[in-house]
């Protein structure tokens, strides 16, 4: 069993990552970690970047974001597919547009229309979970304590 690892920010997270994109790809293919998870806060300024370098490697590009919610709580999601893509896509434009300039805030109610093809972390006994609406459901519990896997 391969270590993967599903929660990484890049240098487009001012103060929270220090390496770019294309580092991060070239790391994880000499340490042969065989996938990463690019979450960079509020959006999905690496992706693209990430993508063609993960895929260079030989590393599979995992496509995620961190949600900074109305309640001050982060929320990392993942993307499963491209209907995942699209939906984080437009969830993170509905923050950003009714947000004032600089600031992201994802209402929790609105989560349940953008959820297919998105995977939601949560952390080790979060009360988060019953904010996230109805069909969630939790497809793993790493016995470790580092946190839960939820599934939309």
């Amino acid at each position: 069993m391969s270590y993967c690892e599903l929660h990484c920010c890049s240098a487009f997270n001012f103060l929270r990552g220090g390496s770019f994109p294309e580092q991060l790809a070239e790391v994880a293919a000499e340490l042969e970690i065989p996938a990463i998870a690019l979450l960079d806060r509020n959006g999905v300024y690496g992706a693209q970047r990430f993508s063609v370098a993960a895929r260079e490697h030989g590393v599979r590009p995992i496509i995620g974001a961190e949600l900074s919610m109305e309640d001050d709580s982060i929320l990392p999601v993942l993307v499963e597919n491209c209907t995942g893509y699209k939906n984080l896509c437009e969830l993170l434009t509905q923050a950003h547009l009714r947000s004032e300039k600089g600031k992201c805030a994802v209402r929790w109610e609105e989560l349940s229309e953008f959820t297919k093809g998105l995977v939601a972390l949560f952390g080790s006994g979060s009360a988060r979970v019953s904010r996230a609406g109805d069909g969630v459901l939790a497809i793993a519990n790493f016995s470790s304590g580092a946190g839960d896997l939820i599934s939309f």
